[in-house]
């Protein structure tokens, strides 16, 4: 569900940036601002997912154990 909320709020502040952008004299720091919002989107499923896996290789180690 927290995956599903921050999906929504990237795609929301990304969008803004762009509509910002058209009527902007210098769009670039609003590009950056949507794209940056996108990265850090993507980073932090990644984190979660490697938190995950190790969690995963941690109760494996654990069951190979006994």
């Amino acid at each position: 569900m927290w995956s599903v909320i921050k999906f929504l709020g990237t795609i929301f502040i990304s969008f803004i940036a762009m509509i910002g952008a058209l009527g902007s004299d210098n769009p670039f720091p609003l590009f950056a601002v949507a794209w940056g919002i996108w990265i850090l989107y993507i980073v932090s499923l990644r984190t979660k997912r490697k938190k995950e896996l190790d969690r995963e290789r941690l109760i494996r180690e654990i069951l190979d154990k006994l």
